[in-house]
């Protein structure tokens, strides 16, 4: 998966994430308007595509396209991991959460994923993590042929 080298994921972590948000449907939307395999909202689409200079002309319909939605989706979750000082849970937490919420939370605790997932105060956004890293592990466990 090319975003995956781009951005430096674990493509098994990258199929987790894109698992957990759209079961592979992409054409999922939700009831917050979220779109495609990686459940990007327009708005934030549009902020994303404006500073990567790509999709040309974009719309909110381009996040229904898989290699927008992946790349997009890809970008925002790196930028949200840089925020987090390279954490995956508190990567994964703004995604879901909201940058400014998981930032909160990070401050509560020590650098400990155990104690951050027990501060997190939206249920939804622990038991994103939470399924996300199961799903990564199982992916692993099956499909991962790296040492």
């Amino acid at each position: 998966m090319p975003a995956s080298q781009t951005y430096n994921f674990h493509p098994l972590f990258l199929f987790s994430v894109i698992r957990q948000e759209s079961l592979f449907e992409g054409f999922v939307r939700s009831e917050a308007g979220a779109r495609g395999l990686m459940q990007i909202i327009p708005s934030t689409g549009q902020e994303i595509a404006a500073n990567a200079g790509w999709p040309p002309d974009y719309t909110g319909n381009d996040l229904y396209r898989p290699l927008v939605s992946v790349n997009l989706g890809s970008d925002y979750l790196n930028k949200q991991r840089g925020y987090m000082s390279g954490d995956l849970y508190g990567a994964l937490a703004a995604y879901n959460g909201g940058p400014g919420n998981a930032m909160t939370w990070k401050n509560l605790v020590p650098p400990d994923p155990d104690l951050y997932l027990e501060v997190i105060r939206f249920e939804e956004t622990r038991e994103y993590i939470k399924s996300i890293f199961e799903i990564f592990s199982i992916y692993k466990h099956l499909y991962d042929r790296t040492p």
